[in-house]
């Protein structure tokens, strides 16, 4: 729940930035000034909103399980959906890592079907890794 809640921040800290700019130099003088600096605004609402709210639901409400026959996620924050990838139908599976994820030591793990992907994640290195490890062993 940490990791969200700092990926939330940054993306709160950027979108104050956005304001700060846009009513000190960009926009001061132009019809759609109030319309940007309210689009801003609201974008910071609903992060704050997200990060207070939906966030503790998020990781309240999330899981994936690996059974015999496919792979089970639960998801959801106002919304709830369960999927089933069966083992059988995916193709690939990769691990992936971006800088917040580094930061904190975590990976995605995603599973892809010739339709779509499911990411599974964030979890630590030695999860990511017995998770690849059980998905190969059990499709085919």
């Amino acid at each position: 729940m940490l990791f969200w809640q700092v990926e939330n921040a940054v993306l709160a800290l950027v979108l104050v930035a956005l304001v700060v700019v846009s009513v000190q130099t960009a926009w001061p003088t132009s019809p759609w000034s109030g319309w940007v600096r309210g689009a801003l605004g609201l974008g910071l609402a609903c992060t704050l909103f997200d990060a207070a709210v939906l966030i503790p639901r998020r990781y309240r409400y999330y899981r994936y399980t690996l059974t015999a026959e496919s792979l089970l996620i639960e998801r959801g924050r106002l919304f709830r959906r369960r999927r089933a990838y069966p083992l059988s139908r995916i193709l690939y599976i990769e691990a992936r890592q971006g800088p917040l994820l580094r930061w904190f030591g975590l990976y995605t793990v995603r599973a892809g079907t010739i339709i779509e992907s499911a990411a599974v994640g964030p979890i630590d290195k030695n999860e990511a890794e017995r998770f690849e490890r059980a998905i190969r062993e059990r499709s085919p």
